[in-house]
């Protein structure tokens, strides 16, 4: 179904370590856990896997260390049929998130960023060549390497897929003409100001991203009320859909991945949101970061 998408992924690589807790401690409070586990994580790397295990050709772009981390990492990859040619790995540390669940399957995470804010934008640029139909990116690395690598993608055709997360401000008019611009509610908060807890405050959101991005679709990825479309016209919102939630962790990731190769199949939005809202919802039921990413027959055995 997408084995003919050739796709690539700038982002980062880390080793996830989870600390489960019923609830989490208050400041100065000490709790007792409930498990500890070490998963493969970054959120590029989270896209990258997403995307092989859906079908697509996929290409890492990124850097981890000579470390026993980055060895697992890229191995790893290699055992998900994903290209490392575009991955460095003369990173000074590996990067890593410490990821706190409690009962409910919330998270908070800390990231240590290591060799992810030490890739080198001109190296990164080179991997975006003709032979891709899709660039997905993240905000886990620099911005700089962000806006270089999508520009030259925007200048080749290529079909580009910018996720804002983690939150932070960001440049957003320092590459236009992006193809989908997709951040969640925190993301759209850090780089709007207005939490988009309403349609309302939704929509007037939306106005604001593709106006500074000037991308054709904007969408908001909205957590258990499912996600909204705009293409500058019309806001359109698709509900989730239902499932048992275990670890929220890669969910945002899982969209992304299942919403792009959609899109970059048909060219239709709605319904790439719609298969992106079921991958979500796929993910939020298993535990992990990669662990939890679907097979396409997965997906659509849902």
């Amino acid at each position: 179904m997408f084995g003919n998408i050739r796709s690539a992924v700038v982002g980062s690589i880390n080793m996830d370590i989870i600390l489960s807790a019923d609830r989490l401690p208050e400041v100065g409070e000490n709790v007792l856990g409930s498990a500890y586990s070490y998963a493969f994580g970054g959120k590029g790397a989270n896209q990258a896997t997403a995307l092989a295990r859906l079908g697509a050709k996929v290409k890492m772009i990124g850097k981890v260390a000579e470390d026993a981390n980055g060895q697992s990492l890229l191995a790893n990859l290699k055992n998900n049929n994903i290209n490392v040619a575009g991955v460095a790995v003369n990173g000074s540390q590996t990067g890593l998130a410490a990821i706190l669940l409690d009962g409910q399957g919330r998270n908070r995470i800390i990231v240590y960023e290591g060799a992810n804010a030490e890739i080198v934008p001109a190296e990164a640029e080179q991997h975006i060549d003709d032979s891709l139909d899709l660039l997905l990116v993240q905000f886990e690395t620099a911005e700089e390497v962000v806006t270089r690598c999508v520009n030259r993608a925007v200048q080749k055709n290529i079909m580009t897929v910018v996720d804002c997360g983690p939150a932070k401000p960001f440049c957003l008019e320092k590459m236009q003409g992006i193809t989908i611009l997709s951040p969640n509610e925190s993301e759209t908060k850090a780089l709007t100001g207005i939490f988009p807890d309403d349609e309302e405050k939704i929509l007037t959101a939306s106005r604001i991203l593709k106006e500074r991005s000037l991308a054709q679709f904007v969408v908001l990825k909205l957590g258990e009320k499912g996600c909204s479309v705009f293409d500058g016209d019309n806001l359109t919102l698709l509900p989730p859909y239902p499932t048992n939630v275990t670890d929220t962790t890669a969910a945002g990731d899982c969209f992304t991945a299942a919403m792009a190769l959609e899109f970059a199949k048909n060219g239709d939005i709605l319904k790439a949101c719609d298969l992106g809202n079921k991958a979500g919802a796929f993910a939020v039921s298993k535990l992990g970061a990669q662990n939890s990413m679907p097979t396409l027959e997965e997906l659509l055995n849902m």
